[in-house]
């Protein structure tokens, strides 16, 4: 039941009145005279027959009150008298003829009071199917006299309570296809503050047909989006942000399945630090997105002025503001340019068995070593030829997991079995020797002229081998490839350590997922993860780390993957001790698996590592061969040998990432005295996987 308006003056009003005011719970408030004397006194005076329009009495049952007000005309000139000369007169009486649909009623809720606050419109139709839960009540302006209560109706009566002559229309339920003509009909803007994607979607839809303009406003970080349908009607939805999509597809989504298109949406690299930090926690550490009162109010007062300017027709084009007063208020610096960088245009990456078809023999040679796997395509390798040979030596640094360049050792090894493999193909097949230790080990082949057509067999294979990122069947391996796999890795002096059990195969992706998330939440080693990715905006050598086409990121997740990119976030969750969610893409990337394979070497030394890379290479080689996609997973304190290692590697987390070590040496039966040179994941999958680039075979 609404507001009744009682004209004492209309005899069926006067009635009701005494009918009202008979009844003793009732409260009456009389103010008139105060009200006539302050209208009175406005410059420039009112029109005559305002000081003498007959007064109204509002009866409002949820509150048992009646009020004694101005006449409409009257009411309406003393109320807005302060938006002058923001609003001027005419453009007040302008903005009375607009009809404002407001469509979610937490954020909507501000924005519906503060429209109604301006007299910026003379009808608001609410809706939202949700009752006032005391969770609410941290940004909703309701009591709990309210709990319980539906949304729109609770916005409804706080409107009443400022203007009862205000125009509000409830449509009840909640948005879909059936209900979206009905709170269209004859609107003339939207505001959309729902949660739903689905009912974002069908509005906009019917809003572009009808040319209804939308707006927007988003309380993490101020952002506002208006969608003038008025003047495109084939302007794509979200601006585009979000593709083609599909309202049915994205009706009953959860909250987590809701992420990844709010992140997107939102722009994922300027979504305040503690939103992307709580994108992460959602489900596991706090319920819902989080929302603050301060930024709903804000929400409210930037939709009012975006409505303000469409009403009263003033420029308004299609697009996206940030107004975030919380950066505002703690920015020291002048603001960053906030322009898009533009998309660095890169070579693509070379037809690998054409290119080593047109070198020469020894060229050939050296060109395949290149195509090795390495930690992060980091390549830590200098080869240099001569009329003998070739020499491969490391390059200075290393990276922070490298430690005692033991990864680039196995790199190194991984290098020598393809040097190997296209020496016995193109016949100058010869000695490798392996000299030195740490930061001074080295390879050297001596070419000769021997073939090895077993070994040349498996040229093709070499060639075409890749990572792949990307997930996998979850199929079972069969005897023969097992055997297979096993065989090539024992063939060339490793061991593989091959788990294929379901279960423990989840528990090894657990495992390896938690040393993922220590590596986001340590400063050094993010930085460092963060660095080997070839963003757009990176000025790094291309050739050189992971571009993203070869992460195996759908597009719906790179929003995401610009969340975890983010130092600010990383640090607030490593405050925060959370992050789990952090390990998830491993643990599912593992559990996709048909396998999860440590390949091991008895010793430690270089030599031995370089071993295990020529194993690991091996067996990565016959799985290519055979149709199987392989991964590495490695751990990010792999070549941790005691706790000053892991200490070096995150000083916080040394005795976490011990406890993990210790875990995946039992999963895989590690023996005492043998270490792991590689952790790979082995799967089956459809396609081929995008090849990392590498640096000129014979730049140095």
């Amino acid at each position: 039941m609404g507001v009744e308006i009682l004209d004492s003056e209309d005899a069926a009003h006067h009635a009701r009145l005494a009918t009202i005011r008979a009844d003793p719970a009732v409260a009456l408030l009389d103010t008139l005279g105060d009200q006539r004397t302050s209208l009175a006194e406005l410059i420039p005076s009112p029109e005559g027959d305002l000081l003498t329009e007959s007064s109204r009495w509002v009866y409002y049952p949820w509150r048992a009150s009646l009020v004694r007000v101005l006449g409409p005309r009257g009411f309406r000139r003393l109320r807005l008298d302060r938006n002058q000369n923001k609003i001027t007169a005419a453009e007040q009486d302008r903005l009375a003829g607009t009809a404002v649909g407001v469509l979610g009623l937490s954020v909507g809720h501000a924005v519906a009071h503060t429209l109604a606050v301006e007299g910026i419109a003379g009808t608001i139709r609410l809706m939202d199917f949700d009752t006032i839960d005391l969770s609410n009540l941290n940004r909703v302006p309701g009591s709990v006299f309210d709990l319980g209560v539906n949304k729109a109706v609770v916005a409804a009566r706080r409107i009443a309570e400022l203007d009862p002559y205000l125009r509000v229309e409830i449509v009840p339920g909640g948005l879909d296809e059936k209900t979206v003509a009905e709170f269209l009909d004859d609107l003339d803007i939207v505001v959309e503050e729902c949660d739903s994607f689905d009912a974002k979607v069908i509005v906009r839809d019917h809003a572009r047909a009808r040319g209804v303009p939308v707006i927007m406003q988003t309380s993490d970080g101020g952002v506002l989006d208006v969608e003038r349908f008025d003047l495109d009607g084939e302007r794509p939805l979200f601006h585009g942000l979000l593709g083609e999509i599909d309202a049915a597809a994205l009706s009953g989504l959860t909250t987590q399945q809701k992420v990844p298109l709010g992140i997107t949406l939102l722009d994922a690299a300027r979504v305040t630090a503690r939103m992307a930090a709580s994108a992460v926690e959602l489900g596991r550490t706090i319920s819902t997105w989080p929302q603050l009162g301060s930024d709903v109010a804000l929400g409210g007062a930037t939709c009012a002025a975006a409505v303000r300017r469409l009403a009263l027709g003033s420029p308004l084009p299609s697009g996206r503001i940030r107004i975030d007063l919380d950066a505002e208020l703690g920015a020291i610096d002048d603001p960053l340019a906030t322009t898009a960088p533009s998309v660095r245009s890169t070579a693509g990456a070379d037809d690998v068995a054409s290119t080593f078809a047109t070198l020469p023999n020894r060229e050939a040679v050296v060109y395949a070593g290149t195509r090795a796997p390495s930690a992060g395509n980091a390549q830590p390798w200098r080869v240099s030829l001569d009329d003998a040979g070739l020499t491969v030596t490391l390059r200075e640094g290393g990276q922070r997991g490298d430690i005692g360049r033991r990864a680039s050792a196995v790199a190194l090894g991984a290098m020598a079995y393809n040097i190997e493999v296209a020496a016995a193909a193109r016949s100058v097949a010869g000695d490798l020797v392996v000299t030195g230790s740490g930061a001074e080990l080295s390879l050297r082949y001596s070419f000769g002229s021997g073939g090895d057509l077993e070994g040349a067999g498996l040229l093709g294979a070499m060639l075409r081998r890749a990572t792949d990122r990307r997930p996998g069947d979850g199929t079972s391996l069969t005897a023969e490839e097992i055997d297979a796999l096993r065989t090539a890795t024992g063939t060339s002096g490793g061991i593989a350590r091959m788990m294929t059990d379901r279960a423990q195969i989840i528990r090894c992706g657990g495992v390896l997922g938690a040393h993922d998330r220590i590596r986001y939440l340590t400063p050094a080693l993010h930085a460092e993860m963060v660095a080997e990715v070839r963003w757009p905006d990176s000025d790094a050598d291309p050739t050189t780390g992971l571009t993203l086409d070869t992460l195996g990121v759908a597009d719906n997740g790179l929003g995401m993957l610009e969340v975890t990119r983010r130092a600010d976030v990383m640090a607030l969750l490593a405050d925060w001790d959370a992050g789990t969610a952090l390990a998830m893409p491993t643990q599912a990337l593992v559990a996709s698996g048909s396998a999860v394979v440590a390949i091991c070497q008895m010793g430690d030394t270089s030599a031995d590592l370089v071993r295990g890379g020529i194993a690991a290479e091996a067996m990565w080689v016959r799985a290519t061969e055979m149709g199987l996609s392989v991964c590495p997973v490695t751990p990010v304190s792999l070549y941790a040998r005691d706790d000053t290692d892991r200490e070096v590697l995150s000083p916080d987390r040394a005795d976490e990432l011990a406890h993990l070590d210790t875990e995946l040496r039992e999963l895989f039966g590690v023996d005492d005295g043998a270490s792991i040179a590689m952790v790979m994941r082995v799967f089956r999958t459809v396609g081929d996987p995008p090849v990392s680039r590498r640096r000129p075979h014979m730049a140095e």
